[in-house]
């Protein structure tokens, strides 16, 4: 079965799309960031964060993130979740609890991002009661969570980075492999439909040869008698 030159670049660049299209960072970058609310089992639209409360590409930082208020009155059985995007939608957390049934007093979002060398990988996120040295810290802030009416309030949300290097030449190799596969078929197939005729006319020749020599002996040993 004989594969062209077009259809093997095009599986070439196929497996190279995924590379291309990833987002590159340098440590200090801002991450395009956005979030939305849910409440009452309605969920607002994603809305893009400030830079300063985004995280910064390979920079452990702590922000207080402001969260919109919920248009139905929040009473104290209700519950006010968030989620985050990143880079572009590529990278989401899972649904938060900050206020109500199931959210710490004082929420501290831990936000996790993965990265390797200049690329995000992932991003995970956890929500845990703020220790007791950041309440004191952010008197304000606590404040604010408690009182029912104020609005907009804020959340702390701490990002750190877990690097991971070898991941790199661990995508590198699973492309490579499947390239250099491809290649090699490519250029066996290829040499093979040059060299098939010149194999078919040899045997063609070789079998004629044959017959013939075949024949000769024939006639020669019936000519002598035997």
């Amino acid at each position: 079965m004989a594969v062209s030159i077009p259809l093997l670049l095009l599986s070439v660049f196929a497996s190279l799309a995924p590379l291309a299209l990833a987002t590159t960072f340098r440590d200090g970058d801002y991450i395009h960031t956005s979030r939305k609310a849910q409440f009452h089992q309605s969920r607002t639209n994603w809305q893009d964060l400030l830079g300063q409360h985004c995280p910064r590409f390979g920079i452990d930082r702590l922000v207080a993130v402001p969260i919109p208020k919920p248009q139905l009155a929040f009473g104290k059985g209700d519950t006010y979740k968030l989620q985050f995007s990143f880079d572009g939608d590529r990278h989401l957390t899972p649904w938060l609890p900050l206020l109500g049934e199931g959210a710490p007093a004082v929420p501290l979002i831990i936000v996790t991002l993965r990265r390797s060398g200049e690329e995000l990988l992932g991003a995970t996120a956890a929500v845990l009661d703020a220790p007791e040295e950041y309440k004191q810290r952010h008197p304000v802030l606590v404040a604010e969570l408690h009182n029912v009416t104020h609005w907009p309030k804020h959340v702390l949300v701490h990002y750190r980075f877990d690097t991971r290097n070898d991941v790199d030449l661990d995508r590198g190799l699973y492309v490579l492999f499947p390239v250099g596969l491809l290649a090699v078929l490519a250029l066996l197939l290829s040499a093979l439909r040059g060299v098939q005729p010149k194999l078919a006319q040899f045997l063609a020749d070789v079998t004629s040869e044959g017959t013939t020599a075949a024949a000769a002996m024939w006639k020669g040993s019936e000519g002598k008698g035997e």
